[in-house]
């Protein structure tokens, strides 16, 4: 999942939250320095991603998405998520998302200290484009899947995958919604 999904599933706690959010940036054993609560957000987000890799919805998304793409589906499937957890948001929390989106941009500067350096320097730019409202519409997506593939290693297409969010747009966003009521689901059972 990515940056949007991670926080709509979070508990309400600011630094679990933030532990999930920057989950991504955090490899290896997990660090001591952080607070409890923010340890407590990376496990999180380590269990939803491999709740992600066995959840059927996710499965299916990323298999109705062309194989020329390969294994870079999941990363597709991610921001396409994010587009339709940002554009349904209401059904799901009951804060607007522009609200939700300036306090968490709030508590990740009140707590700049913690985070990792790579997500440090990305976080202006986050909180400057305003990347979690900005989800709603395709051409964020598609920026966003610009950029990754210019940041991979590898040779990849990820950079033309916009035009399968559009093939294949009601069953991605049907699928969405079961996985998210699903891993809401998971995480009524499975608190940090």
């Amino acid at each position: 999942m990515n940056y949007l999904l991670h926080c709509l599933i979070s508990p309400e706690c600011e630094q679990i939250r933030i532990g999930n959010l920057i989950g991504d940036f955090v490899k290896g054993p997990l660090p001591d320095p952080p607070p409890t609560a923010i340890v407590q957000g990376l496990r999180l987000h380590r269990r939803l991603d491999r709740f992600c890799e066995d959840n059927r919805c996710f499965q299916r998304s990323k298999q109705c998405l062309d194989p020329r793409f390969g294994r870079y589906r999941g990363i597709m499937v991610d921001l396409f998520y994010d587009h339709f957890t940002a554009i349904h948001w209401s059904r799901y929390h009951g804060q607007p998302l522009e609200q939700f989106a300036d306090e968490l941009y709030t508590n990740l500067q009140h707590h700049h200290d913690l985070l990792p350096p790579s997500f440090q320097a990305i976080l202006p730019r986050m909180i400057e484009r305003n990347w979690l409202v900005s989800y709603r519409h395709i051409d964020t997506i598609e920026r966003a899947l610009h950029s990754i593939s210019q940041r991979l290693r590898r040779p990849n297409e990820l950079a033309q995958g916009i035009e399968q969010l559009s093939c294949h747009y009601h069953e991605l966003e049907q699928d969405c919604h079961q996985f998210i009521l699903q891993a809401q689901q998971f995480l009524a059972h499975n608190q940090p």
